[in-house]
């Protein structure tokens, strides 16, 4: 085969050139701690990092959803707590309104602070998380101006104007979670209003037989609301382990990310160097081969 000399200084062309690409993405490899700078650098394992910074990307919103749904059963725990806690109350007031020694004046007294533990309760349902109802159901907002989930008239009656639908999140790949307790099954029907204004109405009427009646009610209240707060008690466990969940997924994706697009920063050097070393051979040999013309011969 005859090789010319126009035929060699093109190959000296394209080797030193093919030199300089592996020295330029070696050096950008070790500046920039990836192993690619372009799709075509490593197609198969760019296409492996983006999943995996997909999978990152989900697990980051499924961390928010949780974190949303943590501090909404939160809220309900502590709404619940405080309905139990008032429920004590009106109970020790139901028990001393219930001597033989007070009189009619006594009760009424007693009776004031129960109706004002009944505008609490009614109050704590009213609770928010943000501006969002958290006892209403799905209908945590678009109230008319007077108007909340539940509402009390002036005889002491107490309506539910919320729904019963659920709240839920995506919390995993293909799983939702509920993260809300409705105030009609978790209020309404658990008899604490009733139970309280029968107390209120007893104590006013003066009838000791009904105010003992209303302590076994206000009994009751308190047994129902407090299988409410062990079922959002369930809840929030249930995110919490989702949320270990994800945690894990996170640092086991961030790690394989890492493998996959991580620059080995010894074995770059070491690549570095070893181009360097054929770079300057290559431009070496080059030089001696640039100077050679006819008149070296003649």
């Amino acid at each position: 085969m005859r090789v010319t000399m126009t035929t060699m200084y093109e190959r000296i062309k394209t080797d030193l050139s093919r030199l300089t690409e592996r020295l330029d993405r070696t050096n950008a490899s070790i500046s920039s701690g990836k192993i690619y700078q372009s799709p075509s650098d490593a197609p198969v394992k760019l296409t492996h990092a983006l999943g995996l910074r997909d999978n990152l990307a989900d697990a980051d919103q499924f961390k928010r959803n949780i974190t949303y749904g943590q501090g909404w059963v939160k809220a309900t725990e502590n709404v619940l707590i405080g309905v139990e806690d008032r429920l004590q109350r009106a109970k020790e007031l139901a028990i001393e309104g219930a001597n033989d020694t007070l009189n009619k004046e006594n009760r009424r007294a007693i009776a004031q602070e129960v109706k004002n533990i009944l505008e609490e309760v009614v109050s704590l349902g009213n609770t928010k998380l943000g501006n969002r109802y958290i006892l209403a159901g799905s209908k945590t907002g678009g109230y008319e101006k007077g108007q909340a989930p539940f509402v009390m008239d002036k005889k002491g009656n107490v309506a539910y104007n919320g729904n019963q639908k659920d709240i839920r999140l995506d919390v995993a790949p293909g799983i939702q979670q509920k993260i809300n307790l409705e105030g009609k099954s978790t209020l309404m029907d658990s008899g604490t209003f009733q139970a309280l204004k029968d107390l209120y109405d007893s104590l006013m009427a003066n009838s000791q037989p009904n105010i003992e009646n209303a302590i076994k009610k206000l009994d009751d209240s308190m047994t129902y609301i407090s299988n409410q707060t062990a079922r959002i008690g369930a809840m929030a466990n249930s995110l919490d382990v989702k949320e270990d969940v994800m945690d894990s997924q996170k640092i086991i994706n961030t790690e394989i990310l890492s493998g996959v697009e991580d620059t080995d920063l010894i074995e770059a050097i070491n690549n570095l160097n070893a181009t360097e070393t054929a770079y300057k051979a290559a431009l070496g040999a080059a030089s001696k081969v640039m100077k050679v013309t006819l008149a070296d011969y003649v």
